[in-house]
This record gives C-alpha cells, structure tokens and sequence, in this order.
C-alpha cells in the first residue's frame, strides 16, 4: 500500500509540485489504471477536482471527487476506485502542526461557537464557493513558472486557502476537526484504528497515520483496548469479514482483501480456523 505523500515526494519529475515550509503543492493528472488501488498518508490533505472523476471509499463509505468538488482527508488510508481517465486534482498535503498554528493565529476571525460534533468520518466534503474556487484556479500557473514561487508567499496562498474553507459556516465540521487538535496533540488512536483496521497497513504505518513512535503506538494500544495489536487487528478484521460475507455480493477475493487480507489462501485458512468453515461454505450456509 502506497503512501502517498512518500510517492509523490520521490517522483518529483512525474508530479507538478511545490513546497512552502511544511505544506506540500500538487497538481497532476492521476496515472492509475486499476480499477481499485489502496493508498495512505500520514498528513493531512486538501484535493480538488479540476476534471475527471475518482471514488474514495473509508469505512464502508463513499465519497464521489467529481469537477468542482473538494474534500478534506484526515490521517489515514483509502480505497480509491477508478473513474473516467484523466483525473486532474490539486492536492495540499501539511501536518497537524501546521493547522495548529494557523487556528492560533487566526482564532478570533473564525466562527468558533457553536461548532458541531468533530466528525468521526475520516474524510470531510468542502463545500466550495466562488471565492475558493477561484483560488483553487489561480493556484494553476504557479507550477509552470521558469522561478518557483517564495516559500512565504505559497505559505501566504495556503493560508489564504484555508481563512476561506473555515470560516465558510458550511464547514463547520471541517473546523470543528481543526479546532480538535488544540486539546489533542495527537489523534485519538481509536478514530485511526476504528477507521483503518481494514486496511493491509504494517505496524509502524498505523503509527506513523496516530502521530506516535512505534513503541508508544504499542503501549497507547495495549493501554487501549487490552490486547496486541496484531491480535486485535486479526479478530477485528475476520468479524469484518464475516460481516461482508453475510451482507453483501462481493466474491470472497474482494472481501478478503476489503477486510485487510493481502493473501488469499491465508484468509481461507485463518477463516475456517475461526469459524469452522472455509468462507465460500460459509456464505452458502
């Protein structure tokens, strides 16, 4: 499963990019041929259609990237289904840090009260108005310039961006998630795992998505739910499983790997260890 921050960082000659500070820049029209392919970050993002269509899936849920739409992605992984072909996107990638300090700078200009509850949801539609849109166009010509751009006045751009999405109170959740972050310094690690289990991540990824070092993901963990997080995973995924098997018409291929499974034979094994049967009976029973 590719990160896809560490992909498009070590491409830099296929993927139009900029850097201000710690804010990643990308314009580009997305290479995939597969009609799913199972990505990750550890930043947080911000994507914006400019043509063509992609379909993000967390979580059992969908979210349709058609032109003119954006989203914000949290920390974590993603099934992304292919569309129409030519899907061409600005993406912003910044970490935590950097939407703590900019609510800090910008605290009182923002509509702060009566914020809804954060949103459980690992990605968050943005709702898009004129002005946002035309910042979103006029990034464009950045990434063609002979002289990059200052890394202050992208810092400036980004900031200007982000004044716009949060204090559109059709954002509201969006903002309600940023303003989060200034009682927590990291992710609650039962939203990352609650909404990643499914995901054929290593151990060190899945801390890498809860901001923490292997060994402190380990102990928050084991503080958390009681158990290793191998065991855990495994159990949770194999009820996941089951719950697929039961419930919808994928083949036992898809389900397996939409339950974290890389290896085929490895899920019919470990399956019928569980329940007593290979998953094909068990879906006929």
């Amino acid at each position: 499963m590719n990160n896809t921050y560490n992909y498009f960082v070590s491409h830099p000659d296929e993927f139009k990019q900029l850097v201000a500070k710690d804010v990643l820049f990308l314009h580009y029209i997305c290479p995939q041929a597969e009609k799913y392919i199972y990505l990750n970050s550890h930043l947080n993002q911000i994507s914006f259609t400019l043509a063509g269509d992609k379909i993000l899936h967390v979580n059992g849920k969908a979210w349709p990237m058609t032109q003119n739409t954006s989203i914000f992605i949290k920390k974590t992984a993603w099934k992304q289904e292919l569309g129409s072909t030519g899907w061409e996107i600005l993406s912003f990638y910044f970490p935590d840090s950097f939407l703590q300090n900019f609510l800090k700078e910008y605290r009182e200009l923002l509509p702060l009260k009566s914020l809804p509850p954060v949103p459980s949801d690992m990605l968050i539609k943005i709702e898009i108005d004129a002005i946002t849109r035309a910042f979103f166009y006029s990034m464009i010509p950045y990434f063609t310039e002979k002289r990059p751009p200052s890394e202050n006045l992208l810092e400036l751009k980004f900031k200007e961006l982000l004044f716009h999405i949060l204090s559109n109170h059709s954002n509201l959740e969006v903002l309600a998630y940023v303003n989060s972050m200034t009682a927590n310094s990291k992710p609650p690690l039962k939203e990352i795992m609650e909404a990643n289990f499914n995901f054929n991540l290593m151990l060190k990824e899945y801390a890498r998505i809860a901001q923490r070092s292997l060994a402190t993901f380990k102990r928050d963990f084991k503080e958390t739910y009681f158990t290793t997080p191998g065991k855990w995973l495994a159990e949770k995924r194999l009820n996941y499983a089951k719950h697929l098997l039961e419930t919808s018409t994928k083949n036992v291929n898809e389900i397996a790997y939409d339950s974290g499974f890389e290896n085929i034979s490895h899920f019919s094994r470990v399956f019928k260890e569980k329940f007593g049967m290979a998953p094909l009976q068990y879906r006929k029973r």
